[in-house]
């Protein structure tokens, strides 16, 4: 698969057959992910490979957690309690659970701008750390591998930093569940072009 079918076709998978991922697989989405571009040129990603069964499952029970306070109590305008219902149904039913799941931290500990400028190399990290994350995507992809990246971990960082054990200094970013899909992806519509650019 070239580079140009692999973003044209891919799309979020949230349903994942429980085939385990090989590990020449995991090493060369990890690798694809490290060849990202560096904002600043700050390399200060860590990645933290949850393939163990008891690590999954507490990730697991964690993700469902989290997207239920971001229905019920993050957004401004709510879930309704009914589609609320159907979306604890459908995670109950096996949603975002995953052979593999890639956490992704920056590291806040050794900070290169002074005081002023330190919002600024957050944002630089944060930034290199989603251009790797599109390269795991798009690399999986490329291997018949599905994905989906999963942010509302950041809703409840205390909580997975328990399971994963991020070393001192780092702060997750969000987390990717990875596996076969169980499902044939579906592509969603995005706004044309003419509504999202300009030309000068």
């Amino acid at each position: 698969m070239d580079v140009s079918e692999a973003i044209f076709s891919r799309s979020s998978i949230r349903m994942f057959k429980s085939d385990p991922i090989p590990d020449e697989a995991i090493t060369k989405i990890l690798e694809a992910g490290i060849r990202a571009p560096m904002a600043g040129g700050i390399e200060r990603w860590y990645f933290v490979v949850v393939r163990s069964e008891d690590k999954r499952r507490a990730i697991y029970e964690l993700l469902k957690k989290a997207h239920v306070l971001y229905a019920t109590k993050v957004l401004r305008t709510p879930y309704p309690e009914e589609s609320v219902k159907k979306w604890i149904a459908r995670m109950e039913a096996g949603m975002y659970y995953a052979p593999l799941y890639i956490a992704g931290y920056i590291d806040l500990g050794s900070p290169r701008y002074i005081d002023e400028y330190s919002d600024i190399e957050r944002i630089f990290l944060y930034q290199s750390i989603a251009a790797a994350f599109e390269n795991m995507i798009l690399m999986a992809w490329s291997m018949g591998i599905g994905s989906v990246w999963i942010g509302v971990p950041l809703f409840m960082r205390e909580e997975f930093d328990k399971v994963l054990e991020p070393p001192q200094g780092m702060e997750l970013a969000g987390i990717l569940a990875l596996g076969y899909p169980a499902v044939q992806p579906k592509l969603k519509k995005r706004k044309p072009l003419n509504e999202t650019t300009k030309y000068i």
